[in-house]
This record gives C-alpha cells, structure tokens and sequence, in this order.
C-alpha cells in the first residue's frame, strides 16, 4: 500500500473520533449528575429547614430535641451520615419579637473526587421564623 492509498482510507476514522470524543462526553456526564446531585440535596436540605422553623413556630412550646427531629425526619433521599450539624436558636430580636431559627449543615462526598485538593460539598441552608404576638 502506498502512502496516498493509506491517506485515502477512511476506515478507523470513525474509532479515532470517537476515542477523541468519549472522554469529553464522559466528564460532562458525570459533571452534570454531580450538578444535579447537588441541587436535589440542596433542595432537600432548604426544605428541612424550613419544616424544622415551620414547626417550632406552631409549637412554641415545642423542646430543641422535638423541633431537630422534625429536621431529621424531613431530611428524605439524602444520607443521614452527611449530616454535619442541626441546630436550633431562639431568642428575641432588638425590636421585641420572638423569633425561631433553624440552621442545617450538609456535607456531600463527590462522585469522582479529582485529587486530594477537592474536599466534600458543603451545604448550609438557615431559616428564621418570627413568633406572632
């Protein structure tokens, strides 16, 4: 076979192109699964947190323990070992309201970690309701 013959032939074309392609088709895919990971989580937790603020300002009596387990029993389709810290402040602001605060800290692994430089996703989501007078 000549060099021009071998410069005309088109077979394998098609496996160098996708050799070339795959990769990029790969990381975008998994980019995206990570990305939509994020969010449903992100989502879960704001939604946690907001059950846990909703509850401690229709039961105002209700103890810390009451108002976290609501949290945790609204944490749904997330790893309950992700959960970094639940916490609860009451109080009253400068202008005399009673207000009730929720705060949630979720830790998320990556799918495929590139290296030891990138660490775990961390989610916070914190929601203040005020008591009514």
């Amino acid at each position: 076979m000549t060099p021009r013959n071998l410069l005309a032939d088109a077979r394998g074309a098609a496996a160098i192109e996708a050799a070339f392609a795959l990769p990029v088709i790969i990381v975008v895919m998994i980019g995206l699964l990570q990305f939509s990971l994020v969010l449903q989580a992100s989502g879960v937790v704001r939604n946690a947190a907001g059950e846990g603020v909703r509850y401690a300002k229709v039961h105002p009596d209700a103890t810390e323990a009451e108002v976290l387990d609501k949290v945790r029993a609204a944490l749904v389709g997330v790893k309950s070992g992700g959960i970094v810290s639940l916490a609860l402040q009451r109080g009253t602001a400068t202008n005399g309201a009673k207000y009730s605060q929720v705060t949630v800290k979720y830790q998320l692994d990556p799918l495929i970690p590139l290296g030891s430089d990138v660490g775990a996703i961390m989610l916070n989501e914190s929601m203040s309701s005020y008591q009514p007078t």
